[in-house]
């Protein structure tokens, strides 16, 4: 599987050197990797939704945003993707590590330093890996990493600005979006509308377009998903 790697510079020429180097290293070292490039923190924000990112080299003096705020977003949202500064300035550091940033490169960096930060990165994305291959994912709730352990998750709903994740011994609310969260839960899930997630092994029975649950809760089911909840239901089932 590549790597997914994320460029954000407000400066082309910036963009190109990271990217020359960032393939220079992988490279050598034998990582298959992919590069995307962004001219500013809210095209990596849109680009996240929908997309995967293992690390992200961010600038922190954007023309019209605050690197170090757009660190904070991902690190609420997206507690999984680690940032690495690369800066001309060295007066934020200590706000960068406060947004739990992996590393801080100031320009012009040393491309051994950024092999060492990046093979740090690499190896963090390699863990989280298996930490999810042994069915647990790591959430960030009140700037504080949670691991929680998949199969205990009962439902999972989006609730104004948060998802609420409900397990059998706790309820967490994150700012991670319910679509993210699906992906990095496995096949052991069913999305069942646009914002809301269910366990199949904590359903009860489908009557008509409604979930029923074990606990007694009914989710009803969006027109759209209907076909897949029942289909992948059914077969689980057998």
């Amino acid at each position: 599987m590549a790597v997914g790697i994320g460029i954000c510079d407000d400066e082309e020429f910036q963009i190109k050197l990271n990217k020359l180097c960032i393939e220079e290293i992988a490279a050598k070292n034998n990582w298959k990797i992919e590069c995307h490039s962004f001219g500013c923190g809210s095209q990596v924000l849109d680009f996240i939704k929908h997309n995967h990112l293992d690390i992200l080299f961010l600038d922190i003096v954007l023309r019209e945003e605050s690197g170090i705020q757009v660190a904070a977003q991902i690190a609420e949202q997206y507690p999984d993707l680690r940032v690495i500064f690369v800066t001309g300035h060295t007066e934020f550091f200590s706000e960068a590590f406060e947004v739990g940033a992996m590393g801080y490169l100031v320009k012009p960096y040393d491309i051994q330093k950024m092999e060492k930060i990046m093979y740090k990165a690499l190896i963090q994305a390699s863990t989280i890996r298996k930490e999810e291959a042994h069915k647990e994912i790591i959430i960030m709730e009140s700037k504080i990493k949670k691991k929680i352990n998949v199969g205990e998750i009962i439902h999972i709903k989006r609730e104004f600005s948060k998802s609420v994740i409900y397990t059998k011994q706790n309820t967490y609310k994150v700012y991670e979006p319910v679509c993210s969260i699906f992906e990095r839960l496995g096949d052991g899930f069913l999305k069942v509308n646009q914002g809301e997630i269910v366990n199949i092994k904590e359903i009860l029975a489908i009557k008509g377009n409604m979930v029923v649950l074990k606990n007694g809760m009914e989710i009803r089911i969006g027109r759209t998903y209907c076909k897949e909840v029942k289909g992948k239901y059914w077969r689980e089932e057998n």
